[in-house]
């Protein structure tokens, strides 16, 4: 590794050294960017993912530094450790094509490590995904990571949301201000997915059974997710309306 480290070094001073005899540019002159190193990665298969997106942004940042592939491609090798070097020193010393290709490089890398939930694994996380023991904040933003990765529409993500929230929260305006920075830019505000307080949810005693549960039979993760997507009531089956607000459940209660 001490071997790749001085050849990193070697390939930065070739593309930053400028050529004799020609000006630089006002746009060459002018420093890039500060930008730190992402942690070291060690084939944690839950990481991968963050640790090349974050490899992306230095790259972003300073493109003159890393103007060719084969640098940005020994610059990932370097930040890594444990399983993750003993399978970046091997591909690099035996010379593999995709060294030469930071794009093929990282779609190796990501066959190999990443495990991240995407797609129907992350729709069937995030349909079971409840509140529970944690803060909003943290609710929210486990929330928002596995929204990233589905393709429901918003009113699917905003009744999922407030399916998930506990509610036994003391402080609503409290809680709706820090939802409110949590999403400031979103083209939903995770606050306006808070039952209103004019409006509490019904609450029941627990041994009276609900129509989705009638027979202690409870819909599965798939069938949530399906109602979801249609925007159909997970209570009756609906459309129009979502469960905090279904008229079947306030007659049954």
């Amino acid at each position: 590794m001490a071997e790749l480290s001085g050849r990193f070094r070697e390939l930065q001073d070739v593309t930053s050294s400028p050529t004799s005899g020609v000006p630089l540019s006002l746009t060459q002159r002018e420093p890039e960017p500060h930008a730190n190193n992402p942690p070291l990665y060690d084939g944690d298969p839950n990481s991968c993912r963050a640790f090349l997106s974050q490899c992306l942004l230095v790259f972003a940042l300073q493109p003159r530094r890393y103007a060719t592939e084969r640098l940005k491609v020994a610059y990932v090798i370097t930040l890594l450790t444990g399983k993750g070097r003993e399978w970046g020193s091997a591909v690099w010393d035996a010379g593999a094509s995709f060294c030469t290709d930071f794009e093929e490089f990282r779609a190796e890398m990501t066959k190999l490590f990443d495990r991240s939930v995407k797609g129907d694994e992350a729709a069937s996380k995030l349909a079971r995904l409840r509140q529970g023991g944690r803060s909003v904040t943290e609710y929210a933003i486990l929330f928002k990571t596995l929204a990233a990765s589905c393709d429901w529409n918003e009113g699917a993500l905003r009744a999922m949301f407030r399916e998930g929230l506990n509610f036994d929260i003391q402080d609503e305006s409290r809680l709706r201000l820090r939802l409110r920075r949590l999403a400031p830019h979103s083209s939903w505000r995770l606050e306006e997915t808070l039952p209103s307080k004019s409006h509490p949810p019904p609450q029941s005693p627990l041994a009276e059974p609900e129509p989705m549960q009638l027979g202690r039979i409870r819909l599965s993760a798939q069938e949530k997710q399906q109602r979801l997507v249609q925007g159909l009531c997970l209570y009756c089956g609906g459309s129009g309306h979502f469960a905090l607000s279904c008229p079947l459940k306030a007659k049954a209660h």
